[in-house]
């Protein structure tokens, strides 16, 4: 009956954090079609500026999930124990980690996390500013006046889009390991030493 029970909570667990991994991947379908539908409809085709808003959401999203937490929430030391803010129900961590209202620019300036004034943090703000006047500025290179505004406008919302599955992706893998504990580190046991024969097969072959 033991094992019975271990069985269903380690399925129970595998199908939450399924769902929470859907979620992003629906969301981004979604956006990718609505911003499309948007001008200029050749956005997606210029590299270089769908480039600087993905990077620019990537360092926002670090710089919120650095300025909103304090150290003890990645101290891999402390995150398998009970205590640990990983320590989550699956709607505990819809409403709280993942909550998008949780990670509003201001969370950059008031936020009561302790470590915001660190060199780490200044220099992934000017990261940050760096790339965003980068991505202001592309679009002009290759699109009239008022089309290049709309491009910038698109930059916006997908670095926007990009930074929240930045911290979403973050938080999600801090939980899951919370979750999955020794079942993580066995699987990627397992893995490793899958992918090492198949490539010393490979190598012999």
């Amino acid at each position: 009956m033991t094992d019975l029970g271990g069985l269903v909570a380690i399925v129970r667990v595998i199908l939450e954090i399924a769902l929470v991994v859907t979620l992003p991947i629906a969301a981004a379908k979604l956006a990718g079609r609505i911003t499309r539908r948007m001008l200029p409809r050749d956005y997606y085709e210029v590299p270089l500026v769908t480039w600087l808003a993905k990077l620019l959401g990537i360092a926002l999203g670090v710089a919120l999930i650095y300025a909103r937490f304090d150290r003890r929430y990645f101290d891999m030391h402390a995150l398998f124990i009970p205590e640990s803010p990983w320590n989550l129900s699956l709607w505990q961590f819809l409403a709280e980690r993942a909550n998008p209202l949780h990670y509003g620019l201001g969370t950059l300036v008031d936020d009561p996390a302790g470590n915001r004034a660190t060199a780490t943090f200044l220099v992934l703000i000017s990261i940050v500013a760096a790339l965003l006047l980068a991505a202001v500025a592309a679009p002009f290179v290759f699109w009239p006046r008022a089309m290049a505004r709309r491009a910038v406008l698109l930059s916006m919302l997908l670095a926007g889009f990009v930074a929240y599955l930045t911290i979403y992706a973050i938080c999600l893998a801090l939980w899951s390991l919370y979750l999955l504990n020794f079942w993580t580190i066995a699987l990627a046991a397992v893995m490793f030493q899958y992918y090492r024969r198949r490539r010393k097969h490979a190598l012999r072959a």
